[in-house]
């Protein structure tokens, strides 16, 4: 992850945001157990009650790419672990970082945009320095985000250091 133009410099702000998108590509397609129970409940005598109408779960679900150890241990590195480098975000913004890493990585048919963030948001941030939820901006928003995977750059370098 160090940065390759500078030998000995830190991880830089857009290699964290990377390292976390595809961290969380990857959650993305690790398989689905609760997904793969409802489907063999579907084969059974009891599908409508097993399987609710509404359930997130379609019959015919596409096959998971496979992923490779490595990506299983980014996932666990960045996310999942015992103690995930994205634990570096606060915990109030957490949220905001992962609607964001979503919302950029899968565009909605309106594309990707701060006052999108913003409305999904609610139009409201937990503001660490007053401790309280508070009405927000789009740019407020974005400056959070900044900060959050800044802070996720610097766990990782703090990583790269005690692996050294």
């Amino acid at each position: 992850m160090r940065n390759s133009r500078n030998p000995g410099s830190g991880v830089t702000w857009q290699e964290a945001e990377d390292t976390l998108t595809a961290a969380v590509e990857y959650l993305f397609a690790l398989p689905d157990r609760e997904r793969g129970f409802l489907a063999a409940g579907t084969r059974t005598g009891w599908p409508t009650i097993v399987r609710d109408l509404q359930a997130d779960y379609p019959d015919d679900v596409p096959p998971s790419p496979q992923l490779t150890r490595r990506n299983v241990n980014l996932v666990e590195l960045m996310l999942t672990g015992e103690h995930p480098l994205a634990n570096a975000v606060p915990e109030r913004h957490r949220a905001l970082v992962g609607r964001v890493i979503v919302m950029q990585r899968w565009p909605g048919p309106d594309g990707f945009g701060w006052d999108l963030v913003w409305r999904r948001m609610g139009g409201e941030l937990y503001n660490l320095a007053r401790r309280q939820v508070l009405p927000a901006t789009g740019e407020s928003m974005r400056a959070a985000y900044s900060r959050g995977i800044q802070r996720v750059a610097m766990a990782m370098e703090q990583s790269q250091l005690s692996q050294a």
